[in-house]
């Protein structure tokens, strides 16, 4: 009531537009989208070059269809001249937030946010909180490899003795948004504890405590525990595997920074003997997507706050249910506007409603990008399916597949502590889903390299710049993070 961040409200909003028909809430997304392109036009250089370019007029864009000629925004285009190419003209010297990316497989990617698009984005978080069922201010604990970092214009911390890029005037105004974030809002608005990631970032993945970090959360009994998937399969693996009784969650085990497989959810929430939600996002838009309870295995588009587009690699839309890379349009973002995105994930997209009443269209997510193999029968195999099917395998504790090229792969595996590993019972489910000619090398290890995230890419592809839209691929050939 008494700042200018209105989440409670925009969250409101959001779930209030779910239950609205699908057609309605196109109409109005559509509205949203207009506005966005008829700004970004005007105030930012990169938009104008790219829509002149394209020879699209922001303000006949009206149809998903006619949307489809806005060009594809790429990573390495937010990188390029930041901030003065992708910064708004009017948004210059005002109250703003930089933050960084993880910088999962690439380079970290700076970003800039006005007071209205930090609202929304933390809007989209509480609303998923609502999705799942609990209080969207629910005490939490967080265990994961990385968080989306506020820092100085210039990318680096405040804490570190740097200060804003030439020309800039909002360097000391970033830097209390640091201090407010970091020391205020976290631990005292969203009783936030945070626990340190598995494994440093940058060095191999090896021995982890799991007692300490079990120990850490039976103290500290939270309502919600966001964690990254990983980690919650090896601590529920461990407290399996030494007949441990499980730390106590109140309300939810809530995956963050990573996707859970269905095989994931069930074996967690069994172990834990608590029900998991789902969400999708990323430091460039928050949450857009969110499960809820009536299907774990499927996300919620919020729908007035994002526009999420599955395209075929022609760069048209996908069909319902049809995999396709995932593109992200937030919708407020004004200070750096965030379209036609791709943040490197694939998917599938369903328009049916679900059992909860909610007709927001919902998203089942496929993993990333990186992790689409063509197999050697010319299809093509998500990351989640590898997944679901490669970590369930007896003797499996962890592993990494590389794709070598559509015949030949390489899989380094840790081996359970408490299962032997049958080369032969690996073999037969990974022919199962990289073909029958596949030819794969087993190699056993003691410890897996993390990305520069700290994050684990469990399956690398040498096929899947053969997936994303052409348009896309052909600004550059480096892998989106």
């Amino acid at each position: 009531m008494l700042s200018p961040f209105k989440s409670w409200r925009y969250m409101r909003e959001m779930c209030n537009l779910e239950f609205e028909p699908l057609q309605r809430q196109r109409m109005n997304r559509m509205h949203l989208i207009r506005e966005l392109l008829v700004h970004a036009y005007r105030e930012v250089d990169l938009y104008r070059m790219k829509l002149d370019r394209a020879g699209v007029d922001p303000v006949e864009v009206s149809y998903p269809r006619s949307f489809e000629r806005v060009p594809i925004t790429s990573k390495h285009e937010l990188r390029d001249g930041f901030p003065h190419r992708q910064l708004a003209r009017s948004s210059r010297g005002s109250f703003l937030r930089y933050s960084n990316t993880s910088g999962t497989t690439g380079r970290p990617l700076l970003l800039i946010q006005d007071i209205r698009d930090i609202s929304y984005k933390y809007a989209s978080i509480l609303r998923s909180r609502a999705l799942a069922g609990v209080d969207p201010m629910s005490s939490q604990v967080r265990l994961t490899p990385n968080e989306c970092q506020p820092c100085l214009p210039d990318g680096s911390s405040p804490f570190g003795g740097s200060s804003r890029l030439p020309g800039d005037e909002s360097g000391s105004l970033s830097s209390m948004f640091v201090f407010l974030e970091k020391q205020v809002v976290l631990p005292l608005f969203h009783q936030r504890q945070m626990l340190e990631p598995f494994w440093a970032i940058g060095s191999p993945g090896g021995h982890v405590d799991y007692d300490s970090y079990l120990g850490q959360l039976h103290a500290a009994e939270p309502e919600v525990l966001s964690i990254y998937p990983l980690y919650a399969l090896l601590l529920a693996r461990h407290i399996k595997r030494n007949r441990l009784d499980p730390p106590r969650i109140r309300q939810l085990i809530d995956f963050s920074a990573g996707l859970a497989t269905p095989k994931m959810t069930a074996f967690i929430s069994e172990i834990f003997g608590v029900r998991t939600a789902q969400s999708c996002g990323g430091c460039e838009f928050a949450r857009y997507a969110a499960s809820c309870p009536d299907d774990p295995n499927r996300m919620h588009i919020a729908e007035n706050y994002a526009y999420v587009e599955a395209v075929r690699p022609d760069g048209t839309l996908a069909a319902p249910g049809e995999l396709g890379n995932i593109l992200v349009t937030s919708l407020h973002s004004r200070a750096m506007p965030i379209i036609r995105l791709e943040p490197g994930d694939v998917g599938r997209l369903y328009d049916e409603p679900c059992a909860c009443g909610r007709r927001s269209r919902r998203l089942q997510h496929g993993g990333r990008i990186q992790s689409l193999i063509r197999n050697a029968d010319g299809r093509w195999v998500t990351g989640a399916e590898l997944w679901d099917e490669v970590l369930f395998t007896p003797g499996v504790e962890l592993f990494q597949l590389q794709q070598k090229d559509e015949m030949r792969y390489e899989i380094r595996v840790i081996e359970s502590p408490d299962t032997v590993l049958q080369d032969a019972t690996l073999l037969n489910t990974l022919k199962g889903l990289l073909g029958e000619r596949a030819r794969v090398d087993i190699v056993r290890t003691s410890a897996l390299a993390p990305e520069r995230s700290g994050k684990l890419q469990l399956v690398k592809s040498s096929t899947f710049e053969d997936f994303r839209p052409r348009t896309s691929a052909a600004t550059h050939s480096v892998p989106v993070n």
